[in-house]
């Protein structure tokens, strides 16, 4: 049944088409709007047919897999924009690929859209949870969620600073190298596991990514790609202190069709490191981890774990062989918060839409 709020929201939504688009057009438009750019073409260009395989399969699958929104300006023919939404995990949605031609307007109806979707279109035991990925350089998308943290507050919202890093899997090691750390991997639920995680990255990225559910593993989400010749899948260690018995860091490592995203975050690696460590001690923790992750990874197609880390352990990552993608703000919204949020975006349409009436 709608409510009020959904009456409100069809009433003054620009004509919003879902997955109306062929995927070859939606990624002719990413190159024309600048979003495609030409060193990221090509460090796509090898896998571009299995990618769009990938995403023509999840935005056709009845699962709703895959949302692809896009819109036009009626008024103003040349304006476009889009965004991207894909089901990450049991109970996440991963929003992505916000891409415009320049019109603030435009952008913010199909976020609204996309959180309307979030919303309304699935209940609390299909979506709990959404995210977004952007650059800290981007002073729009910056202005306009850490605003949102703000206002949210870290009991609803996270804003999370990474750094982006791929390790050739020519760079891990044949052996394990455990120096004084034990790896253990964790297949269930794990309050010792969340608990660090919590220390170290907060609340409401546990409660996103699901670390203090019991399928871990994401076997359920993984049953429904499976459906479709895909896999979704992840796996996860906590490195054991030998000496003193304590938690000292943890991977979770995503597997999930190659190019979801187009930096392949879909597949990143979360390197999660007790702050307290130093640098030796780092070193000797990631040779630890590096030996599984190349096993999870062994047959990726880009020949690269795609790492998510603190600005510490990236430091020492480089000198064990990884490159430097970029850094990334990382948004996560709980589903508690998903009014706030749409009253958050829509603030800022209504102040454009303010000025633009004056």
């Amino acid at each position: 049944m709608l409510t009020n709020m959904n009456g409100d929201h069809y009433a003054r939504a620009p004509k919003i088409q879902t997955n109306q688009c062929s995927i070859e057009r939606v990624f002719a438009k990413y190159e024309a709007v600048g979003f495609l750019y030409p060193a990221k073409k090509k460090l796509l260009a090898p896998h571009l047919p299995k990618i769009t395989d990938h995403w023509r399969l999840l935005a056709n699958s009845r699962e709703r897999l895959l949302w692809i929104l896009s819109a036009n300006d009626r008024k103003k023919e040349p304006n476009f924009a889009s965004i991207s939404l894909w089901k990450q995990s049991n109970y996440g949605m991963f929003a992505q690929h916000l891409v415009s031609t320049g019109n603030p307007h435009l952008s913010l109806r199909i976020m609204l859209e996309a959180q309307f979707i979030f919303e309304h279109q699935f209940t609390e035991e299909e979506v709990r949870a959404s995210q977004n990925w952007f650059r800290p350089n981007n002073r729009y998308a910056y202005r306009v969620f850490a605003s949102m943290f703000e206002k949210l507050g870290d009991r609803k919202s996270a804003l999370l600073h990474h750094h982006y890093l791929h390790l050739p899997l020519t760079a891990t090691p044949v052996r394990p190298q455990n120096g004084g750390y034990t790896v253990e991997e964790v297949a269930g639920l794990d309050p010792e596991l969340s608990r660090f995680v919590k220390n170290q990255y907060g609340e409401v990225f546990v409660r996103a990514e699901e670390l203090d559910q019991p399928d871990i593993e994401l076997r359920q989400i993984g049953r429904v790609f499976q459906r479709y010749g895909l896999q979704r899948f992840r796996k996860v260690w906590k490195v054991r202190d030998s000496r003193s018995g304590q938690i000292v860091a943890c991977s979770i490592a995503n597997r999930a069709p190659l190019g979801l995203n187009f930096s392949f975050l879909e597949n990143r690696a979360y390197y999660i490191l007790d702050q307290d460590l130093d640098g030796g001690q780092r070193a000797s923790v990631l040779r630890a981890l590096h030996h599984r992750i190349a096993e999870t990874y062994r047959d990726i197609r880009i020949g690269v774990v795609p790492i998510v880390t603190d600005c510490r352990t990236a430091e020492v990552l480089t000198t064990q062989g990884a490159v430097k993608i970029r850094e990334y703000v990382q948004s996560i919204w709980l589903r508690e918060g998903f009014r706030q949020w749409y009253d958050h975006i829509n603030s800022f349409l209504q102040r454009i839409e303010r000025r633009d009436h004056n």
